[in-house]
């Protein structure tokens, strides 16, 4: 292939990731896959007549979606059995004697480690107030592993969670030995032990994943439901404790909010050091930005990266397949983008303005989240558990409504004006120090307090 048509395969892959996930890719789209693209046909050769279908039954109207929203609907999509005399994998020595289906590899498979995401290192990670306490717990982590077991990172899609486990699972597996530091999702780990039960294959799973110094499992909310994938999970986990290896998981929300895993298992995961993360501010996004470009080796003009930065999701997946749109436009056309194009051209990729917060939305919220009755959050209540969310919900108002501080302070039972300002200054004040606030749980940050209310009315 030509440098232009390996960049627009580059292109159409990277989109795949962000529309799909980097998890579905790395299982669906592994290294037996291969793609080429002759003048105006993209051609995927899958390992076996099976795969070939399967993808094309999957995923060849998500490729077409791909493709016209790239102005790339001219091109031919093609799935391919390739050719006979490509290299392929020799089964595992200790699972030959069971059936294909059957068997369970002592190594990790192709599937189960996530492909080699660019700059997927700690450096390499833009590190703000949105995750820099799960970073430094990671590295602190890393120093001495064992010392903080399990860590689990939860937060929510975008917010760099699974770049942040495969940062660590890469500097695992440069200090030991293959196969003792594993990467893989809930569902893949929930995969591998259903096939494990079809023959006598579950003692070679147990020995892959109990017998490691490191288990990275990520989309740890997958298993809930599968009742004897994790009763297996617990086993897993309880031996590795007990063993002193180390232990890190994600999910998109804290272990104790995850319901129906049960609660040995919530006490298991955790017992040892609970980081959120969140999506990133606008100038960690900037910096994203500039580093998946500079990944791309192309050249966006500061304006239209602005734009893009300021008006697209801010998941970084979304902000990354933006870039990709921009890159493939510009290869087009041979020049850069101006932001009256990149305004035309991506306009379905930028958030629709979001609805107007009302403080009645934000009172429900509130409520919600803090499992406090609407009556007592406008009583004279002085406990902690009442007058903090109470706080919050001012600070909200003043933040998401143009309501004046009388108007709110009528709203939360009939309160002056200066105790609105007062309330805003004391929630500013627990941001800035990170603090901490009274929940049905037991405590949580503010900042993740915040983020839970904010996600109830949709901003």
């Amino acid at each position: 292939m030509t440098k232009d048509e390996i960049t627009t395969v580059a292109t159409i892959r990277n989109r795949l990731v962000s529309e799909i996930g980097q998890d579905k890719f790395d299982i669906w789209f592994d290294q037996s896959v291969t793609w080429t693209l002759n003048e105006s046909t993209l051609t995927l050769h899958a390992p076996n007549s099976f795969n070939a279908e399967r993808l094309k039954r999957v995923y060849q109207s998500k490729l077409r979606d791909i493709l016209g929203s790239l102005s790339l609907s001219h091109f031919q999509l093609q799935f391919q059995v390739q050719a006979e005399d490509a290299p392929t994998e020799l089964p595992n020595s200790d699972s030959e004697s069971l059936p294909a289906a059957q068997r369970v590899s002592l190594t990790p498979s192709k599937a189960e480690i996530p492909s080699h995401r660019p700059q997927s290192g700690l450096r390499s990670l833009v590190v703000g107030n949105a995750n820099h306490i799960a970073v430094s717990a990671a590295k602190s982590m890393l120093e001495r592993p064992g010392s903080i077991s399990p860590l689990f990172i939860h937060g929510p899609s975008g917010s760099g969670k699974s770049h942040l486990l495969q940062s660590i699972w890469n500097k695992f597996r440069s200090r030991v030995r293959a196969g003792r530091a594993i990467y893989l999702t809930a569902e893949q780990f929930t995969t591998h032990f259903l096939e494990s039960l079809q023959g006598n294959g579950l003692p070679s799973f147990r020995r892959k994943h109990r017998d490691v110094d490191v288990l990275i499992i990520d989309d740890i909310e997958f298993f809930v439901g599968k009742q004897a994938t994790m009763i297996e999970f617990h086993y897993t986990v309880d031996t590795l404790i007990r063993s002193g290896k180390q232990l890190v998981f994600s999910a998109k929300i804290s272990p104790t909010e995850i319901h129906g895993l049960g609660s040995d298992l919530v006490a298991r995961m955790a017992s040892g050091l609970v980081c959120g993360v969140e999506a990133p501010d606008f100038s960690m996004r900037l910096e994203i930005a500039h580093q998946y470009c500079q990944h791309l080796g192309i050249r966006i003009d500061s304006t239209v990266l602005n734009m893009l930065v300021e008006r697209v999701h801010p998941d970084a997946r979304h902000l990354q397949g933006a870039i990709n749109r921009v890159a493939v436009l510009q290869q087009l056309k041979h020049t850069l983008l101006t932001y009256e194009e990149a305004d035309r051209h991506l306009s379905d990729l930028f958030d629709r303005p979001q609805r107007q917060v009302r403080i009645s939305d934000i009172e429900q919220a509130v409520c919600e989240v803090f499992g406090v009755d609407k009556k007592k959050l406008k009583s004279t209540a002085k406990a902690k558990s009442i007058s903090q969310p109470r706080m919050l919900a001012m600070w909200l108002a003043r933040k998401y409504t143009r309501a004046a501080y009388s108007e709110i302070g009528e709203y939360f039972g009939d309160r002056a004006h200066n105790t609105v300002i007062s309330a805003q200054q004391r929630v500013s004040g627990w941001i800035d120090n990170d603090s901490w606030v009274s929940h049905p749980h037991g405590q949580c940050r503010v900042s993740e307090a915040l983020r839970r209310c904010e996600a109830q009315f949709g901003t």
